[in-house]
């Protein structure tokens, strides 16, 4: 091993093993099944693809959202995390290729009239969104009209939306749409606002490690995924990125 790549695992990895951070509002790409304790979907699936090509084992540290991932940056609980791009995090964060693109959109009461964005940036209108959620970050530099109003996490935008509190909440295309088929009242809207960039993360501390992860991603998208990411990316409607 040449002084170079030792240096870069010491950097990526410094407990000797990969800790993947991985955020379970966004369930196009993770999920953890609640009988085993297995995390599963495209992203866990390629933090072991990582931590194969890396030589060691790897361990996730879930989080209710990626702003709780975002908190963390400099708390030494990660190594990687598994984060949409977005120049407002480019501060902090290095980003790899994208390894997925994923939609997001907006839900609202099945009543209304609303079918875009644009009509609902209007006066008076309330969005609820995720705080620092990649649509947060896009929908707070967008919107000229409508007022944002955050939550910790997607699950409770969309409990304040089922309250009556406002007029529509933002967040990942699948998890809006399994909400609309549990409760009635509520409809997708057809429009994607945002594609997602879904990319893996390091500390922008850290150039050596992210030099790793982004050769990583670029092999996969040169050459192709493996079954098992294609196959989680099939189950979950998640399209992934080409070279």
């Amino acid at each position: 091993m040449t002084d170079d790549i030792a240096a870069s695992l010491n950097a990526l990895i410094p407990k000797g093993y990969l800790r993947a951070a991985v955020n379970l509002a966004n369930i196009a790409l993770v999920q953890l099944d609640p009988n085993t304790g297995a995390f599963e979907g495209v992203s866990p699936q390629l933090a072991r693809e990582f931590a194969e090509r890396l030589g060691c084992r790897v361990e996730f540290v879930a989080y209710p959202s990626a702003a709780s991932i975002l908190e963390r940056v400099d708390q030494d609980e990660w190594d990687i995390a598994f984060l949409a791009a977005d120049p407002a995090r480019e501060d902090r964060l290095l980003f790899s290729p994208a390894y997925a693109l994923i939609e997001g959109t907006l839900v609202v009461q099945e009543a209304t009239s609303y079918r875009t964005l644009l009509d609902l940036d209007a006066e008076g209108v309330e969005i609820c969104v995720t705080r620092n959620a990649a649509y947060d970050l896009y929908l707070s530099r967008r919107l000229v009209h409508a007022k944002i109003l955050h939550s910790p996490t997607p699950g409770e935008a969309l409990e304040m939306l089922v309250e009556g509190r406002h007029h529509a909440a933002a967040g990942v295309r699948q998890a809006l749409e399994r909400f609309a088929s549990a409760r009635k009242g509520f409809r997708v809207l057809v429009e994607s606002f945002l594609v997602i960039r879904q990319t893996i993360a390091v500390s922008g501390s850290s150039q050596n490690a992210g030099r790793l992860v982004r050769e990583f991603v670029e092999e996969a998208l040169q050459h192709g995924f493996s079954e098992n990411v294609v196959r989680d990316a099939q189950r979950n409607g998640v399209a992934l990125a080409k070279k």
